[in-house]
């Protein structure tokens, strides 16, 4: 299960040029990251960077598992940027915790290399852009993107000056496609998932993996697929 802040349509962001996936699962490894033989890191034909399965896996067979420790949470945030975020919502303190991260990344470099460069989905469209979506179900689309543009300017008010609008709508971004939900005190959660998150997402509720959260760990689960497939997630 992926947490969805917003409803989004997928256009693939560039990472920066600095990417790449050996060098990433290699940092990964060091956090604690533990991934199977047939999870590899690469530039797909039509969706971007992301996951893609090596090998054909079967059901039931764990793919990557991360510790709670290297996951970017608000709960993991030292005290002054805790401070910061505790009028804001929980994927717009995310938000923010990720434009800190990515401007100061302190080991992180090859996780943050991964991330889009210009917002995604609905985030990277503006203006006349919008004309090229058409119908009920676009204009819906439409709808809900300006809701949450509002409650994230109404955010970015209450943060750091250093922080200009550009840089948090690229941080809400990053949270709206890229988080998942984990259960913290009995409260979900927004996090950000190394290697989990590089898994791209189907409408619908298409998915040929989830995610299993445990007392210490977050697990991908897979069912069977051809070698070479993007791993995704609903």
């Amino acid at each position: 299960h992926i947490s969805h802040t917003q409803t989004c349509v997928y256009m693939p962001s560039p990472p920066s040029p600095d990417a790449s996936g050996s060098a990433f699962l290699d940092w990964a490894s060091s956090a604690g990251v533990a991934t199977s033989a047939a999870f590899l890191v690469e530039p797909t034909a039509t969706e971007g960077f992301g996951a893609v399965a090596g090998e054909r896996v079967g059901v039931g067979d764990i793919l990557v598992t991360v510790p709670r420790a290297s996951a970017l949470a608000v709960f993991s945030l030292e005290e002054e940027m805790r401070q910061t975020t505790t009028s804001l919502a929980q994927s717009h303190a995310l938000a923010y915790a990720a434009c800190r991260v990515a401007a100061a990344p302190r080991g992180r470099e090859p996780w943050v290399a991964l991330w889009p460069v210009t917002p995604e989905g609905t985030w990277g469209v503006e203006g006349d852009s919008w004309r090229a979506f058409d119908g009920d179900a676009f204009r819906e689309l439409r709808r809900l993107h300006e809701e949450g543009e509002a409650a994230a300017r109404a955010a970015h008010e209450k943060l750091p000056p250093d922080i200009s609008w550009e840089r948090f709508k690229l941080g809400v971004s990053i949270v709206t496609s890229r988080a998942a939900d984990l259960v913290v005190s009995g409260e979900s959660q927004p996090v950000l998932l190394p290697v989990i998150d590089l898994c791209n997402h189907r409408r619908g509720g298409e998915h040929n993996c989830a995610i299993v959260f445990e007392d210490d760990a977050q697990t991908t689960l897979t069912s069977p697929r051809h070698a070479r497939t993007p791993v995704y997630l609903t």
